[in-house]
């Protein structure tokens, strides 16, 4: 047997975390998303330069994602990381630059991206405690661990891309995993960081709310308090600087640029701006009645019900069509459910790794950028030549192209694992009607 169930650190899973390790440090150092990467050296350099995180334009997400790279810029001073991008002006004529052609050095890139890939770790682990936690098999929780840190949209996204909504995942799970535990304190400090650092997991507060219901009526406003009391003195804590700078709006342009277009007028940004301030209070609606749904619904285990409803709500979330690095969020929880619930969720997980991963790689014209520039393995020449074809020729058809087949691909994986939940759940009802039970409570 590849894993072994008598110990945690098996050798199957010390060569699974070696070759998820060797892989990100290769494509860390080779590849990198020049778009994002680049944001995040400018970033780094402002707080350097004591501007703070919004004192000087670049930085538009929530405060939380600027604490962690302060603590990034803390770590690649002692390991003696002095230079975090080159200047090339050849470059300027890529659409994603559009004031400096600054490039992130190798360097910094393969320290990044191992400062996100210990995210990707810690995200496996908790997967693997969930899943032990709720079948006591080591087995599967190694298997579920396999799964998202070899995941190659997981890897792509951290590693290539950059982007670090695997912390995301990682302070959602954790704060499911501390409200499981009873720890109703931490579980609100962890909604609150998971929240400030990006706005999905915030959706998930209708059934965080509704489990706490459901698992401990007679204690639930205690409970109940005590999240609060978490979420609300993490969020003061967290905001007090932008409080006192005055930039608390500053700090929201990331979900309020999202909402509005970004006042720009291109089609892109319209539809944008109408479409979701259409679908997202569909998707609040159904969040809701999802959770009222689970209150009701009788089962003998109410923690390994919310998994499968908590998979069902990231669902209904990402309805609103979302790029890659969001739909990580979704990862774990069908893994979770996928070896708790319904081996028939491993499909649509499947489609969803081969849509994002497709997705994802439209960019890797731009993800050459410093093998040409650094490594010099590919001619300039040849690289402008293929740049220009995947978005220039013929207004950048091909590139489009990629886009909608990996978005396709990632959103048909969505739909899917919720078509499956819902028949799941028709059939548990029509079982329970067959058998004169009834399926939900008063």
């Amino acid at each position: 047997m590849f894993f072994d169930d008598r110990k945690l650190f098996c050798r199957g899973l010390l060569a699974i975390i070696a070759i998820g390790i060797i892989v990100r440090i290769i494509l860390g150092y080779f590849l990198e998303y020049n778009n994002d990467v680049t944001a995040w050296t400018m970033t780094i350099a402002n707080i350097d330069g004591g501007n703070g995180l919004y004192g000087v334009a670049g930085y538009y997400y929530p405060p939380v994602w600027g604490y962690m790279l302060a603590s990034f810029n803390e770590i690649i001073h002692l390991i003696g990381i002095g230079s975090l991008g080159d200047y090339f002006t050849d470059i300027i004529f890529m659409d994603e630059i559009k004031e400096e052609a600054i490039t992130s050095t190798p360097a910094f890139n393969l320290a990044f991206s191992m400062f996100l890939a210990v995210a990707d770790i810690l995200v496996s682990f908790v997967i693997y405690w969930l899943i032990h936690h709720f079948t006591g098999d080591a087995v599967k929780g190694k298997i579920g661990f396999t799964l998202y840190f070899l995941g190659a949209n997981v890897v792509i996204i951290s590693a290539v891309g950059g982007m670090f909504d695997t912390f995301s995942a990682l302070l959602t799970l954790l704060c499911i995993c501390f409200l499981i535990r009873g720890n109703d304190f931490m579980a609100g400090v962890l909604f609150s960081l998971a929240a400030l650092l990006k706005l999905f997991p915030a959706f998930l507060i209708f059934l965080l709310v509704a489990y706490l219901f459901k698992k401990d009526r007679e204690n639930f406003r205690r409970r109940l308090c005590f999240a609060i009391l978490g979420a609300g003195l993490t969020t003061l804590v967290i905001m007090i600087p932008q409080i006192v700078d005055g930039t608390v709006m500053d700090s929201l342009s990331f979900v309020t640029s999202r909402a509005t277009g970004a006042n720009s007028e291109d089609i892109g940004s319209i539809l944008m701006k109408y479409s979701s301030v259409i679908i997202y209070p569909i998707i609040v609606v159904l969040l809701i009645l999802t959770s009222i749904t689970f209150v009701r619904i009788r089962t003998e285990d109410v923690d390994r019900c919310f998994m499968y409803f908590a998979m069902f709500s990231m669902v209904l979330v990402f309805l609103y069509p979302g790029t890659p690095q969001y739909l990580i969020l979704l990862m774990p929880f069908l893994i979770i459910c996928a070896l708790l619930h319904d081996e028939q969720l491993f499909k649509p997980m499947i489609l969803l790794v081969i849509g994002s991963s497709v997705f994802a790689l439209a960019n890797i014209s731009s993800d050459l950028i410093s093998i040409v520039l650094y490594q010099e393995w590919l001619s300039y020449e040849a690289w402008e030549s293929f740049y220009n074809v995947m978005h220039h020729w013929r207004d950048g058809i091909l590139y489009d192209a990629w886009n909608l087949a990996g978005g396709i691909l990632q959103y048909l994986a969505t739909v899917w694992a919720g078509a499956l939940f819902i028949q799941r759940l028709r059939k548990r009802k029509e079982a329970a009607v067959d058998s004169g039970i009834e399926e939900t409570e008063g």
